[in-house]
């Protein structure tokens, strides 16, 4: 980097750090230290960048993309290159996805449950079979509410596995 350039650049980045920790102490007054802190430490980027050398690098990546968009807007290959790129987003998300971002998936499939026997506190929830069709019966009466601190059958029943594996490791 040419001296006067040097020069140019490194007087850009102190003002613009100026200019933003005048901005940050109006932050400070008006939202509090922590927006204030923030903006202290988003001011001191532009000098740190430039006594670090890295002011250089984002030089060259903005000149970079630039002449990537600039030869990227009229090149029908480059276009060419993106319809491509969305056809086979596309099949991707058609066909279920990207293969290796799956593979976990399978291990959490849990077998499944047994159906245990029903408690004997426990109702049935599936419809009785009558021996005569034809013949009227009389509906189930409510089920008898728990008193107060009892646990409903599926709580109980989720409850008691969760107990056993307590127990099987030693902890209850």
């Amino acid at each position: 980097m040419g001296t006067w350039l040097s020069i140019a650049t490194g007087t850009t980045c102190v003002i613009v750090t100026i200019i933003g920790l005048v901005l940050s102490a109006w932050a400070w007054r008006a939202k509090g230290p922590r927006s204030g802190m923030r903006g202290v430490a988003w001011s001191l980027l532009p000098v740190i960048m430039y006594l670090t050398g890295a002011i250089r690098l984002v030089g060259r990546l903005g000149s970079a993309i630039v002449a990537f968009a600039g030869s990227f807007v009229f090149s029908p290959k480059a276009w060419l290159g993106v319809i491509l790129f969305f056809v086979a987003a596309l099949l991707f998300l058609v066909t279920g996805g990207i293969p290796l971002l799956q593979r976990g998936r399978g291990r959490d499939k849990r077998p499944a449950q047994k159906k245990q026997p029903a408690r004997p506190g426990e109702h049935d929830s599936a419809p009785r079979a009558t021996s005569a069709p034809s013949a009227r019966t009389q509906p189930d009466p409510p089920p008898a509410t728990p008193p107060p601190g009892a646990r409903s059958g599926a709580a109980a029943d989720d409850l008691a596995d969760v107990e056993e594996i307590l127990r099987r490791h030693g902890i209850k």
